[in-house]
């Protein structure tokens, strides 16, 4: 932990790709149909463009302008030392809050399909041990299991597919909305939120070897992501219908519970969360990462193993704090998406400014005229 090795903007996009992805597929589908309706599976796409473009480039644009700088170093250079831990700290906590959140995501999904009436803290602490070492090992790491994570969820959806695109009743998908296309909107604020937080991959980005295929890197994976989202909610749709999917707590677990082949191949499901679990390691394993690189910078430290082990329990007790599935999704639609929002669109454009004023401040004058 704490090496900047170099990456290559196809393994940010992996592991865009696996950050973006590895829990919406199970959480939001039974959203983007109870408030889009039969248009629900559009919503992930105007997400893309309402918030992982602009953050992309501006993130791309960062890292063009100022080559190898992490989101610390940055702000230190831009803003000054104050204000730069502030925004560390600030960056800090925003993780930690990322990493609670994939923890409850997992101590939902689990018990469904693989280990039932499992205690919390059972599920919990194992889970974070291994995201941990993965955090531990660095992104480099990380990234290349998000490609192996990327080549098996587009192959597992690429079996689905094939299985039960049968089912599939095309009058599903019409985008038939109850009031006015603005449930569209509606129906993207969550993942407009989900998009938003790539404003804290800028370290990664960072990382990355040629940093003009930066801002290319982040872009492609947040596309894939949301058309492997898009595509997932428009199969579920499609064979329950809008009104069915909105009562499911977990759509795509229903969804390969529907596969057989052969009559003999069964319980697909159980390979479902296991690949997910997967993802969701890499994703847990990212943002604790991110946060220790934070809280690092923030509070000037060398030696980043105490950290890892108080932000990792940190997260473990603001996990617990967090009552039930239903309590998480309107903290997260009411609460957690328009903070995440601000700081998405806010922080790298504050960063940019800064960056635009010092150039021109240090910028020699013209004595050609």
């Amino acid at each position: 932990m704490g090496h900047r090795d170099l990456i290559s903007h196809q393994q940010l996009m992996f592991l865009v790709y696996t950050l973006h992805f590895s829990a919406t597929e199970l959480l939001l589908p039974s959203s983007l149909a109870g408030t889009g309706k039969s248009g629900g599976w559009m919503a992930p796409l105007v997400s893309f463009f309402l918030s992982a473009v602009p953050v992309a480039l501006m993130l791309g644009l960062l890292v063009r302008r100022h080559p190898h700088l992490g989101l610390g170093a940055l702000s230190h250079h831009l803003l000054g030392r104050l204000p730069a831990r502030l925004l560390m700290l600030l960056t800090t906590l925003f993780n930690v809050g990322l990493t609670a959140l994939c923890l409850r995501d997992m101590v939902e999904a689990i018990p469904v399909a693989i280990l039932p009436v499992t205690p919390t803290l059972a599920v919990a602490l194992p889970f974070l041990l291994v995201a941990g070492y993965g955090a531990y090992c660095g992104a480099e790491v990380l990234a290349r299991l998000a490609f192996f994570f990327m080549v098996i969820a587009v192959s597992l959806f690429s079996l689905v597919v094939v299985t039960l695109l049968r089912l599939v009743r095309a009058l599903h998908l019409l985008p038939l909305w109850d009031q006015s296309p603005l449930q569209l909107v509606a129906a993207a604020w969550p993942t407009t939120g989900w998009y938003a937080e790539s404003w804290t991959f800028l370290p990664l980005a960072a990382m990355v070897d040629r940093p003009q295929y930066a801002g290319r890197g982040l872009i492609a994976g947040a596309l894939i992501a949301a058309v492997h989202l898009m595509s997932c909610t428009a199969l579920s749709i499609g064979i329950f219908g809008h009104s069915l999917v909105a009562h499911f707590a977990f759509p795509i677990h229903a969804l390969f519970q529907q596969i057989t082949i052969g009559e003999f191949v069964e319980r697909l499901d159980v390979i479902l969360i296991t690949i997910c679990l997967l993802g969701m390691i890499v994703k847990t394993a990212t943002h604790l990462w991110l946060a220790v690189d934070a809280a690092q910078f923030a509070l000037g430290l060398r030696n980043q193993r105490p950290l890892l082990l108080a932000l990792g329990l940190a997260a473990v007790l603001w996990m617990l704090s967090i009552p039930n599935l239903p309590w998480l999704f309107a903290f997260s639609t009411t609460v957690w998406t328009p903070f995440s929002l601000c700081l998405g669109l806010g922080v790298p454009a504050l960063l940019l400014a800064a960056s635009w004023i010092r150039e021109r401040q240090y910028r020699p004058p013209d004595i050609s005229s």
